[in-house]
C-alpha cells in the first residue's frame, strides 16, 4: 500500500494587517533600528547564491520586505486554528474524522510550554480513536510529518494520518521590530491515506545540529539577559545566539532548497527536469521561484502567497501546494517537489506524483 495526500486545508485569521498600518517613523528607521538579524540577507558570489543576491537590492529599499498583507490572530489558540484547518482538510479528502488512525501536530507557539496541540486537535475534530503527538522540526515540520504518516502507512499500521501545522507568531513579534511586515499568521494541514497508486514518492531530510541555535528563543540580545525558560526574565522573541550561523543559513537559502530536491530526485530515480509544481517554504515571495529557477525550472511552476499572507513559516509549504493546485499544476502524473527548512536546523524535501 502506497501514501498520497488526499486533501489539504487552511485557515487564516479575519484580522488583516495592510502596510499603513506601521508608521512613517518605522519606515523610515527600519534600516536603522532594532535587530536586523531576521531582515537582511547577506550576498554571496556562486551561481547560485548569485539567484538570492539579484533579488537584494529592490527589498533593500522596501521595509515590508514584499509583503503587502498579512493576517493577525487575536486570542485564538493554536489549537483552534489547527482544527479549522484539520477540518478543511478532511472535508477536502472526504474522510471522516472517525476514521483517522493518528494526528500529528506542529505549533511554532504553543498554547501552553511543551505541550503538543496535536490531543486536543484530534478531541475536537471527532478523531477518538486516533493516537496523537505533537512532533517539532521547526518550520521543515510539515515535511517531517508527511515522512512519519507515510511510513506509518507503507507499514500497514495507519490507513489515514492527519498532520496539522500553526504559525501563530505575530504575537510573539513586536510591531517595531524590523521584521514584523513580513510575517503572518495562519494554519494548514493535510490529510495523507493509503491508496494503490503511488503518492508520495519519497522524503529526504538532512539534519544541522552545528546550526542548533542559529534562530530560536531568545529574551535578550546580552548574553547576560537571556536566561532560560524556568529563570524568571522578560519576554521570548524570535531571535538567534549564533548569528553567524544565522547569516549563512538565510543567506543559502535556495542553495539548500535546490540542493535538498535534488539529492532527493537522486534517491528516487526522478528527473528534476520533469517537476511540474513546486512548493516551498517563504521566508520571501522571491525564494520559491529563484528555487525552481536554481533547478533550470520556469519560475511559474513555484507560485507564492507570500503577497497575500507573507511568511507563514512551516505552514508556507502547504498553503504554496494548495496554490499550486488552484494554478492547475498538479494534473494526473505530473511530478510535484516541496521543499521546507526550519530553525534547528533541518532541511527537507518530499517528491509527490499527482
Amino acid at each position: 500500500m502506497k501514501a498520497r495526500i488526499g486533501g489539504l486545508g487552511m485557515w487564516v485569521p479575519e484580522t488583516v494587517r495592510t502596510n499603513d498600518a506601521w508608521s512613517a517613523e518605522f519606515i523610515e528607521g527600519a534600516r536603522a533600528r532594532g535587530d536586523r538579524l531576521l531582515v537582511d540577507i547577506p550576498a554571496a558570489g556562486d551561481e547560485l547564491d548569485s539567484v538570492t543576491a539579484r533579488h537584494l537590492a529592490d527589498e533593500a529599499r522596501d521595509p515590508f520586505l514584499g509583503a503587502r498583507l498579512r493576517h493577525v490572530a487575536s486570542d485564538e489558540p493554536a489549537w483552534q486554528a489547527e482544527v479549522a484547518a484539520g477540518r478543511a482538510a478532511l472535508e477536502d479528502a472526504g474522510i471522516d474524522p472517525a476514521d483517522v488512525d493518528a494526528v500529528l501536530s506542529w505549533s511554532i507557539v504553543t498554547d501552553r510550554p511543551v505541550l503538543p496541540s496535536a490531543t486536543r486537535v484530534a478531541h475536537e475534530l471527532g478523531a477518538r480513536r486516533a493516537w496523537a503527538s505533537g512532533m517539532d522540526s521547526g518550520c521543515a515540520s510539515a515535511l517531517v510529518q508527511l515522512e512519519t504518516a507515510s511510513a506509518l502507512i507503507e507499514s500497514g499500521r495507519a490507513r489515514h494520518v492527519l498532520l496539522t501545522q500553526s504559525h501563530l507568531i505575530s504575537r510573539a513579534f513586536p510591531m517595531a521590530h524590523p521584521a514584523s511586515p513580513g510575517i503572518g499568521d495562519g494554519a494548514t494541514a493535510m490529510v495523507v491515506s493509503a491508496s494503490e497508486k503511488p503518492g508520495v514518492l519519497g522524503v529526504h531530510s538532512v539534519s544541522h545540529g552545528e546550526y542548533w541555535d542559529a534562530v530560536t528563543w531568545i529574551r535578550s540580545m546580552d548574553a547576560d539577559g537571556d536566561t532560560s525558560w524556568w529563570v524568571e526574565g522578560g519576554a521570548y522573541v524570535p531571535g538567534s545566539r549564533n548569528r553567524e550561523g544565522a547569516k549563512h543559513l538565510m543567506q543559502h537559502t535556495v542553495r539548500f532548497g535546490v540542493e535538498t530536491v535534488r539529492e532527493l530526485c537522486e534517491r528516487s530515480g526522478e528527473d528534476p527536469a520533469t517537476i511540474g509544481a513546486l512548493a516551498a517554504v517563504q521566508p520571501r515571495g522571491w525564494i520559491p521561484p529563484s528555487i525552481a529557477e536554481g533547478l533550470g525550472l520556469d519560475s511559474a511552476v513555484a507560485p507564492t502567497t507570500y503577497d497575500t499572507v507573507a511568511h507563514l513559516g512551516g505552514c508556507g509549504v502547504v498553503a504554496n501546494l494548495i496554490a499550486c493546485r488552484d494554478a492547475g499544476l498538479m494534473a494526473e502524473g505530473a511530478l510535484i517537489a516541496l521543499y521546507a527548512q526550519g530553525a534547528g536546523f533541518t532541511r527537507s524535501a518530499a517528491l509527490l506524483r499527482a
